[in-house]
C-alpha cells in the first residue's frame, strides 16, 4: 500500500520522518500496518506508540499485520503512550530498546502511533512530541511514519494542517485515489 510512495525517500538513503494524512480513523490501521510490514521486509525494528494498545494491536492485526508473530520474534514494540509525561521520556525509552536491537542484527527503527486527531491541542501535542523525538534521533537510522487525521476540518483548515506539517517533516504523505502520493517541501 505504502511501497510506492515511500520508496523515493527510503531509497535516497536517509531515514524519514514523514507525516500521512488520514481522511478518518478507519484510515490508520490499513495504512501503519502497511509502514510496518514494509518495515519488517527491510529488517527494522518496529515501535509502536499506542493511546489505547489492546485497541490498536487488534486493528493492526486485522489489517493484516502479524502483531503476534512480530510480537513474540521481538521484532514489534507496542508501548502505551503517556500523554502526561515530558515528551522526551518516550524517545529516550525507545532509543535504548533501539541500541539494544541493533545488538540483535537490525538495521533501522520503524516507528508510527497511534492517530493524531484534528483537534488543535491535540496537534500541538503532537508537535512538541516529535520535536523531542527529532532531537533524540536526528541522523540515526530511523523511519518515523506520524498519522494525522483531518476528518472535521474545512478545507482552509486541511491546507494548514499539511502546511504546518510539511514545515516539520520530510515529506507529507496525502491520499489519493486509492493510494497515497508522498509531498516533499521545498
Amino acid at each position: 500500500m505504502l511501497d510506492s510512495a515511500l520508496a523515493p525517500a527510503l531509497d535516497s538513503g536517509t531515514c524519514p520522518h514523514l507525516a500521512v494524512l488520514l481522511r478518518n480513523d478507519a484510515e490508520f490501521a490499513p495504512v501503519v500496518a502497511s509502514f510496518y510490514l514494509l518495515g519488517a521486509k527491510r529488517g527494522g525494528l518496529l515501535a509502536h506508540r499506542a493511546a489505547q494498545v489492546e485497541v490498536d494491536r487488534q486493528a493492526l492485526a486485522e489489517a493484516g499485520l502479524d502483531v503476534a508473530g512480530l510480537e513474540s520474534e521481538k521484532q514489534l514494540v507496542i508501548e502505551q503512550l503517556d500523554l502526561d509525561e515530558p515528551p522526551d521520556l518516550l524517545p529516550q525509552r525507545l532509543e535504548e530498546a533501539f541500541d539494544e536491537a541493533i545488538g540483535r542484527g537490525f538495521t533501522t527503527l520503524w516507528s508510527s502511533h497511534t492517530p493524531v486527531g484534528p483537534e488543535p491541542e491535540a496537534y500541538e501535542r503532537a508537535l512538541t512530541i516529535e520535536r523531542a523525538w527529532d532531537a533524540r534521533f536526528k541522523g540515526r537510522p530511523v523511519v518515523t511514519l506520524c498519522p494525522y487525521v483531518v476528518e472535521g476540518l474545512e478545507g482552509s483548515a486541511t491546507l494548514g494542517r499539511f502546511t504546518g506539517l510539511a514545515e516539520h517533516h520530510d515529506g507529507v504523505l496525502v491520499p489519493s485515489e486509492g493510494r497515497h502520493e508522498l509531498f516533499k517541501p521545498a
